[in-house]
This record gives structure tokens, C-alpha cells and sequence, in this order.
């Protein structure tokens, strides 16, 4: 039995049909993300600032909501948290400008270390760090060696500390000494990583209580040392 070949108008509607599965088919295989999905979190400013300890951070973290094709999302929601180090946020929770940026600001914690903030949004996120130096302000005072005895003759050896108003170490700190008798090894210092300036005197030829005096930028300490015979 002979059959007629299809009409061109039943063809054409076969070949739509085989674009539209085509079409399904490819959609289904896609994962971009819709235009208003956030994609990615990118930093904008305030990331590797560096921070006295106890104070807020002097530029502002701002970060960036983009999609899947790079355009900025605005009306966003953003959410701020301090994921390491400690201290505190101004805004936890933001929603992004017309440019698609939110900022927040960071109160660092009255400990020098690292701390680390971290915008998401979605199912993105980024990190920002900061690093938390000790403060400008603070004080010097005896670490080791006062009180302590030495016989004439014999190095003792003398430690200073510096600190912030915080507790924290200070480096950097010069350090003068003098000394009522005796013989110091040197008449400056500089404090170490820990905050530490160290002296060496040598107590004599006189026997007693010798005063040592450590001065510093904050403040002058005093150090006293008994002098004892030799054996």
C-alpha cells in the first residue's frame, strides 16, 4: 500500500517539535544561575588593614553581590560575621545598594592577633582579614632582675617590659638605663616581639643597694639590686 508523503505544514510542526525537546533538553543541562541569584561575593575594600587593638577599623569592609553574568545585585540581603579573631560588627545584617555593594564596620577586641570577617550572601562568601597590632598607649615596668642580689663581680641580668593599655606586648619601644653604682652593659635597649628589653650590670666594688633606672616613652621604672661580697 502506497503512502502519501507528510504535508510541508505536518514537517513543520515535527521540526518544532524537535527544537523545543532540544531546547528542554539543554535547559535541563544548564546550571547558570538566574540573574537575580547572587554568584559570587567579591571584596570591594578594607581587606589586610591593619588595626590598633580596641578601636575601629579606620576603612570600612565593603563587598560586592554580582550574578552569574558579572552585574552587580541590588536589594540583596548580606550577612556580616566575625568568623576568627573576636571583636564586633556595626551591621550584621545589610542589603546591597543599586551598585550591589554592602559595607560594615569592625571594632577589633583588645587582643593583637588576626581576625578574619566574612560577608555571605546566598550561598557565597568571602573573607576579609585584618590584622590587630597593640595600641600607641602604654607603660613600662619591671620584668625581671628587682630585688634580686649579685655578688661584686658577677653580670645580673635586668628585663624591662613595655605593654599597651590592653596587657598586650609592645615591640619597638626604646629603653634608657642608668644606675647608681655599678657597671651596666649598655645605656639603651629595645624592646623584642614580647615587649622585652633586656640590660646586664655588674654590681661593685661596693657592697649594698644600687638603684637601676629604665625610662621609657610611657614612664621610668626602678629596678633595685643588693650588692653582696664576694665569697
Amino acid at each position: 500500500m502506497h503512502r502519501p508523503p507528510p504535508s510541508r505544514l505536518a514537517r513543520a510542526a515535527a521540526s518544532l517539535a524537535l527544537l523545543s525537546l532540544g531546547a528542554a533538553l539543554g535547559a535541563c543541562g544548564d546550571k547558570k544561575l538566574g540573574p537575580s541569584v547572587p554568584a559570587s561575593v567579591n571584596i570591594v575594600s578594607g581587606d589586610s588593614q591593619t588595626l590598633l587593638a580596641g578601636n575601629h577599623a579606620s576603612i570600612p569592609l565593603v563587598a560586592s553581590i554580582v550574578n552569574s553574568d558579572g552585574s552587580p545585585l541590588p536589594n540583596v540581603t548580606v550577612r556580616w560575621s566575625v568568623t576568627t579573631g573576636g571583636g564586633s560588627l556595626e551591621t550584621v545584617v545589610d542589603t546591597t545598594y543599586v551598585n550591589g555593594q554592602s559595607s560594615t564596620i569592625y571594632r577589633s577586641p583588645a587582643l593583637v592577633g588576626t581576625a578574619t570577617v566574612t560577608a555571605s550572601a546566598g550561598q557565597e562568601g568571602r573573607p576579609f582579614t585584618v590584622l590587630i597590632v597593640a595600641d600607641t598607649t602604654g607603660s613600662l615596668f619591671a620584668y625581671g632582675g628587682d630585688g634580686a642580689a649579685a655578688l661584686v663581680g658577677v653580670p645580673l641580668t635586668l628585663t624591662a617590659r613595655a605593654t599597651d593599655r590592653f596587657g598586650n606586648p609592645m615591640s619597638g619601644v626604646d629603653v634608657t638605663w642608668s644606675s647608681s653604682g655599678g657597671q651596666l652593659q649598655a645605656t639603651s635597649s629595645t624592646t623584642d616581639s614580647t615587649g622585652r628589653a633586656s640590660n646586664v650590670i655588674t654590681v661593685g666594688p661596693d657592697t649594698g643597694s644600687v638603684s637601676i633606672t629604665a625610662t621609657s616613652r610611657f614612664n621610668s621604672v626602678s629596678f633595685t639590686v643588693f650588692a653582696l661580697p664576694p665569697s
